[in-house]
């Protein structure tokens, strides 16, 4: 199993890693420039606003469904035909709640179009990602790594088009060229996924009650996840009376770090139904946990380091008006990125499980601490002090996730093991802090060289194996 891990891992990340920062760079990131921190800092708080209630569109549905597919995949082509009969009456909930929600927090009539705008994206990505995940469930998780960007290389064609042929662009242009290119991608999927299995929607109240029932503790770890990671944006612009100018600073160290974040998700997508897989079948969960955790250490390490000592740079490359108040930000941000990506290993696990009592526990005393946070200090230190209560948020959902899975799975790692990544942890910081400090080089180059050196570094360690990927 972590043969076949590692090897789409490497094929998923490299799928992305072509894509991803493309559009985070040549489109969102431009988008910004053009618009400006005010006109985004709107369209970020209403993402986020929307978000805290995306989980009306899915209800934990999306997990449940890799899990019960993964372990019982002849009979999904009936599965699949109730859960969309399901998703379909959960969008029209979905539409009604944020309209509604929008009016009684006091939202200006002025933004109800991008409200709107913003939750059919919302829905669209939901479809999308819900149907990508039969094909991991199914085992063809070669399908699912291909697919996994094409999202966002339609948006790239279709919102670069307008940046960088026409010359113009505004937040409703951004929004309808999400708009088009999700529709397009989700077109792409169910035409592939009906060469797997027939596809159909049903419609049944009793088989609805009873999968959102099934559903729900899964929906409940997606709503406690979102309560403490996507209310910041809008406790920012809720909280300080300045036209959303904190909450578009705060969006632009947030964007790198929501583009960084695909890396766990995409360990999450893979991992779900591998550990669903082996739990089921009562295997020894520690092997694909330790080539997991390896491979993760290795990236999220190495990219938290580079983030903190090179942010002026890589900040001042992306945007075209940033002050210090965006760099301290986005640096908090990216040390908050490693416990993010080592969190989405552990969680992986506990939510194959199906045992997440205590795993809900873990994220309802996040959203308290994230909440009591912001509340002291955003309105003293404004987008940097939002960015700090994440930190702090971050580490200790983390540290609760990791004790609950080592207890509950058994999990071990072995001394020497213990011993190479706390070595590889402080080569990494010395070689980086050597060449930000020590040298003169453009610190372009001084980031690739940092990168090859410590890929070696881990290869040498042991964290991953070149014959698990090429054979």
């Amino acid at each position: 199993m972590q043969k076949q891990f590692a090897q789409n891992i490497f094929l998923l990340l490299g799928i992305n890693l072509l894509i991803k920062p493309l559009y985070v760079l040549g489109i969102d990131a431009q988008v910004y420039n053009h618009v400006g921190d005010n006109n985004y800092g709107v369209y970020f708080a209403l993402y986020n606003f929307c978000f805290l209630f995306q989980i009306l569109l899915d209800f934990g549905l999306q997990n449940y469904n890799s899990k019960v597919v993964s372990q019982n995949r002849s009979a999904v082509a009936e599965h699949f035909s109730y859960v969309l009969g399901t998703k379909l009456i959960l969008i029209i909930i979905f539409l009604a709640v944020i309209v509604m929600m929008g009016m009684l927090i006091g939202y200006p009539t002025s933004y109800f179009s991008i409200l709107v705008g913003v939750g059919g994206i919302m829905i669209l990505q939901s479809f999308y990602v819900y149907l990508r995940s039969h094909f991991s469930a199914l085992g063809f998780f070669g399908i699912e790594s291909w697919l996994s960007a094409l999202d966002k290389l339609l948006m790239i064609f279709i919102i670069g088009f307008q940046i960088y042929v026409l010359k113009e662009i505004d937040i409703y242009g951004f929004i309808h060229g999400q708009l088009g290119a999700l529709v397009l991608a989700n077109i792409i999927v169910l035409l592939l996924l009906g060469r797997k299995f027939s596809l159909s929607a049903r419609f049944s109240v009793a088989k609805s009650r009873g999968l959102l029932k099934m559903s729900f503790p899964f929906a409940l770890v997606f709503i406690l996840m979102t309560l403490y990671t996507r209310m910041d944006g809008v406790m920012l612009e809720r909280l300080l009376d300045d036209d959303g100018k904190a909450a578009g600073i705060y969006s632009s160290a947030y964007r790198l770090l929501d583009a960084a974040n695909i890396l766990g998700y995409l360990f999450a997508m893979l991992l779900i139904p591998m550990f669903a897989k082996l739990l089921g079948d009562k295997a020894d969960v520690n092997p694909l946990t330790r080539t997991a955790t390896g491979i993760l250490l290795t990236a999220s390490t190495i990219f938290s380091l580079l983030c903190w000592f090179y942010a002026a740079d890589l900040m001042h490359w992306i945007y075209s008006d940033i002050s210090m108040v965006n760099v301290e930000t986005f640096k908090l941000l990216m040390v908050s990125f490693w416990f993010m990506t080592m969190s989405y290993l552990y969680g992986s696990l506990m939510t194959s499980s199906g045992d997440l009592r205590v795993f809900n526990g873990i994220f309802l005393i996040g959203i308290v601490v994230n909440w009591a946070m912001n509340l002291y200090l955003i309105p003293r230190q404004g987008a940097y002090g939002a960015a700090m209560a994440t930190l702090v948020t971050q580490t200790l959902v983390f540290l609760g996730q990791f004790i609950l899975a080592k207890t509950k799975f058994n999990l071990s790692y072995s001394g020497s093991y213990i011993f190479k990544a706390i070595l590889f942890m402080g080569i990494s910081f010395a070689l980086v802090y050597f060449l930000a400090h020590k040298l003169t080089f453009l610190w372009f180059f001084e980031v690739l060289i940092a990168g090859v050196i410590l890929l070696i570094v881990s290869f040498l360690l042991g964290f991953f194996r070149l014959k698990e990927v090429l054979t």
